[in-house]
């Protein structure tokens, strides 16, 4: 059996900073509307390493999951 993850959480090549890339149109929605977060030219979201616990609890909340890349 396979795991879709809803979130890839990727090290951005700034220190204290990931990517948040979502991989399929409800994580992207989420991100955009429900998280208001900007995204990127490539639709990914950057975020502060200090916030990563709080936006994959908020994630988990509205059932969708993250893979650490």
């Amino acid at each position: 059996m396979s795991i879709t993850y809803d979130f890839t959480l990727v090290a951005s090549g700034v220190p204290g900073m990931s990517l948040v890339m979502a991989q399929n149109e409800d994580a992207f929605s989420f991100i955009t509307d429900e998280a208001e977060m900007t995204t990127i030219a490539d639709g990914s979201a950057p975020l502060d390493n200090s916030r990563l616990s709080d936006f994959i609890e908020t994630a988990e909340s509205a059932h969708l999951c993250c893979d650490f890349a």
